[in-house]
């Protein structure tokens, strides 16, 4: 589903013309044109973008090395899409609260894995909103994790956060939280190790790597679900705002011909794929797999 949002969330739902057609399988690399930010169009009709994706050095999501985006997940998932829609992408590492300003401002035009709220939605579109069925786990030294068993023993606690990350509504907004907030989300089991907070969410580690590389931390019993998630966030003065419907085909054609897990389960090994059940591979040859039609964009 494409959702593109006004300032209030309450409008969602309210329909507006469907794009134009959409194309083959994949998707791809999402960001601006370093130079003029403008779509061209040979004399086949053919759109041809030049976008960039703003990324942030998450482990296997995105691999940075000597501050240039050189693999992971989210790379190779935007440079096949970038491939079957012809268009061309650039790699922009980024923290994550300037990614989300470049984005804002235009400078940026895609990002990959981005949770829901409404002040995003007034900069950005949204493409295949999901309800990520894992909890977001805190994560504590062995021995105190009996000091969170429930939400309110937050209040207790000092929580180390991410600038910009947006955990889940209540914990966001909630002032009662002690917040330390860092500009990278490998900064916080140092810190938590070191005695500087008392737990902190990890939201986009692997637990099995992270575990083993600090065998001192465990999981509190308590938990929350994730809030909802959009495979890509647009931003709204990007030329790609006009081709969202070509994206997303893209991206569901991406997931039922098997391309989606392959990739994912190169960098993230057997960490199931966030997707929503009805939209897993079809078991049918992708020759003859009909191409997925995304659903009916909306405002």
């Amino acid at each position: 589903m494409v959702v593109t949002f006004n300032k209030d969330l309450r409008h969602w739902l309210k329909p507006i013309p469907a794009a134009l057609f959409i194309l083959l399988s994949l998707i791809s690399p999402n960001a601006i044109s370093e130079t003029d930010g403008s779509a061209s169009t040979n004399p086949d009709n053919h759109i041809s973008l030049s976008l960039k994706h703003g990324s942030l050095g998450l482990e296997q999501l995105s691999i940075v090395k000597d501050g240039e985006v050189i693999g992971g997940f989210k790379y190779e998932f935007l440079e096949t899409v970038a491939e079957r829609l012809g268009w061309n992408i650039e790699h922009h590492y980024c923290p994550f609260q300037r990614c989300l300003r470049s984005m804002a401002d235009g400078s940026l035009d895609v990002m990959v894995f981005i949770a829901l709220n409404q002040q995003r939605s007034q900069y950005l579109d949204f493409v295949q909103i999901w309800q990520i069925p894992r909890k977001i786990p805190f994560f504590m030294i062995k021995g105190q994790e009996h000091r969170l068993q429930r939400y309110e023993d937050l209040f207790q606690l000092r929580v180390g956060v991410v600038n910009g990350y947006a955990y889940f509504k209540a914990f966001d907004n909630d002032s009662r939280i002690h917040k330390s907030i860092v500009l990278k989300e490998h900064q916080l089991p140092k810190m938590l190790m070191a005695g500087r907070i008392d737990t902190y969410i990890g939201f986009n580690q692997r637990q099995d790597r992270l575990l083993s590389r600090y065998p001192q931390l465990t999981i509190a019993p308590f938990a929350h679900g994730f809030s909802d998630t959009a495979l890509l966030a647009v931003s709204k003065k990007s030329p790609l705002a006009k081709h969202l419907n070509q994206l997303e085909a893209a991206a569901l054609a991406m997931i039922k011909d098997g391309t989606m897990d392959k990739i994912w389960s190169k960098y993230l090994g057997d960490n199931p794929m966030p997707y929503p059940a009805h939209l897993a591979p079809d078991k049918t040859p992708p020759d003859s797999a009909p191409l997925l039609q995304p659903s009916s964009t909306t405002n």
